[in-house]
């Protein structure tokens, strides 16, 4: 009988486990669809990619300006050496679709001893639910 007692609790501690990991909500905030979009577009950015940087940019942007002007923006890049996000700040992205992703960037300028590391400010909107980022002026 104890035997019995006892699966019986585990089975329910198991059910209880398996039904509270199905409840437990996907993160929808603004800083994790940001994240996603910001290290897809810093993967293209590491990888040389032109076009893939430049399709994170905004319709608008991209009936007004080429891809090749969008690159320009990253002028030094051949100098990174490794670029990771670091804070996302989000806010009032409800009100604002605005958010900010921090970069950390290590690089070795021409005639350089050792690397250096900084940080940029990139600024990403959201326009009809899709995260795009903001070129620099």
């Amino acid at each position: 009988m104890y035997m019995g007692t006892r699966f019986k609790l585990v089975a329910v501690a198991i059910a209880m486990a398996i039904l509270s990991g199905c409840a437990t909500p996907v993160s929808d905030s603004p800083e994790a669809g940001v994240m996603s979009r910001a290290q897809a577009w810093l993967d293209a950015l590491m990888a040389f990619d032109i076009e893939g940087i430049y399709s994170f940019t905004s319709p608008g942007y991209q009936s007004a300006h080429s891809a090749e002007y969008y690159s320009r923006n990253y002028a030094g890049r051949n100098m990174w050496k490794t670029a990771g996000l670091g804070e996302v700040s989000c806010d009032g992205a409800e009100e604002f679709g605005v958010c900010k992703v921090r970069l950390v960037i290590t690089f070795r300028g021409f005639m350089m001893q050792e690397d250096l590391t900084t940080e940029l400010t990139e600024t990403w909107v959201n326009i009809d639910g899709v995260w795009y980022t903001k070129p620099r002026l």
